[in-house]
């Protein structure tokens, strides 16, 4: 499982804001805690992993680390169960 710092740091990685309506905007949404905003703010997060991320890495395994689905899988199951900001 990640660490706090970890997710955080991942996170942004999987960010997308070419702009304020991006969905991928969600990611940036964290304090180093990385805790959700709101619960809408992890599902969020979750839609965007789901939805694009996961497609991402499945469909071009070549540009990604081998373990990439797996990393995913621990910052999902992580922001699943992180506790909303207070």
């Amino acid at each position: 499982m990640m660490t706090p710092y970890e997710a955080w740091l991942y996170a942004a990685q999987w960010g997308s804001a070419m702009s304020g309506s991006d969905p991928g905007a969600c990611m940036y949404g964290f304090s180093e805690d990385c805790q959700p905003q709101s619960e809408d703010h992890r599902q969020d997060c979750l839609r965007w992993i789901d939805k694009y991320c996961v497609p991402l890495v499945n469909e071009h395994p070549e540009c990604y680390d081998a373990d990439e689905l797996e990393k995913l899988a621990d910052l999902r199951a992580y922001l699943a169960q992180a506790p909303i900001a207070a």
